[in-house]
């Protein structure tokens, strides 16, 4: 049985941090965040999870606050992050950046599809929510093969972990804005091969924060 932690970064720093290579903010923890870093250890490290064994492998994102924040376990467990662009956050394209006023003059479909909530739709030049969710189940797909009676840390983002709850629980993608997630939380899944699915075992645990 594959098991997977999804572990949503930690606070991070808030600011102008633009990445051109991302063509997004690329912020780093705070000091507050770097602290949750350090205790993220005892959770996944000092601590063995008796049931299911060791960790044997560690994703990240492309932004660096995911990678931060896993850096003290992953030292401690001895293993290199892996980067994975299928844990970026959503892609909201267009509207990074913007204020809500400028969003509302310049894209006002979007932005009526983003507050009601009802529907899916594409952020402009951005993704949709299918999108998204199908990054993830290809993630999920590749690594429940890859890692058969194993168990990994994914470290991601807000939106892509509440995305990951409409995959799992078959739900329309619209529904992810019913999950809060918080900086440090942490997501358990396991892969039920009899059922050819994937268990919710515990969501937004704080590990002690």
């Amino acid at each position: 049985m594959t098991t997977i932690y999804f572990l949503r970064h930690a606070e991070k720093l808030w600011g102008s941090h633009f990445d051109a290579a991302l063509r997004h903010q690329n912020e780093p923890l705070s000091p507050i965040g770097l602290q949750t870093a350090e205790r993220l250890v005892s959770y996944f490290a000092d601590k063995p999870i008796a049931s299911i064994g060791p960790i044997a492998a560690i994703y990240v994102s492309q932004y660096q606050r995911t990678r931060q924040t896993i850096e003290p376990t992953a030292r401690r467990l001895q293993l290199e992050p892996v980067i994975d662009p299928r844990l970026n956050e959503v892609d909201n394209g267009l509207f990074d950046g913007m204020t809500d006023e400028a969003i509302q003059q310049a894209y006002p479909d979007a932005w009526t599809a983003f507050i009601e909530r009802k529907s899916d739709f594409r952020f402009p030049k951005g993704e949709t929510g299918e999108e998204v969710r199908q990054r993830i189940s290809a993630f999920l797909d590749e690594k429940r093969q890859q890692h058969a009676n194993e168990t990994i840390i994914a470290v991601a983002h807000d939106g892509l972990i509440r995305l990951l709850m409409c995959t799992i629980l078959r739900l329309p993608v619209h529904q992810r804005w019913d999950f809060r997630i918080d900086f440090g939380g942490i997501v358990e899944i396991a892969y039920q091969p009899k059922y050819d699915s994937w268990k919710l075992i515990r969501f937004n645990q704080m590990c002690g924060l």
